[in-house]
């Protein structure tokens, strides 16, 4: 059987290109935060995020988008 990384094993490593999570089931909303932590993780990376931008309201807006956004 592979052997599958946990996120929290890749948390420090670099140049992570993409991310997989289950979003629907049971475990939607924690599936949902990761997705939203690596999204709001590219856009800091990118400068795109303004320094002075409120990161943990950003990532719950994100999450609540990816739960509502899928079944």
């Amino acid at each position: 059987m592979k052997n599958v990384k946990l996120y929290q094993e890749f948390v420090n490593e670099e140049n992570i290109d993409e991310a997989m999570v289950q979003v629907a089931g049971k475990n939607k909303p924690s599936g949902a935060q990761v997705l939203a932590m690596l999204i709001v993780k590219y856009l800091d990376d990118n400068l795109i995020m303004p320094s002075n931008a409120n990161k943990k309201a950003i990532t719950e807006e994100i999450k609540q988008l990816i739960m509502d956004s899928t079944y």
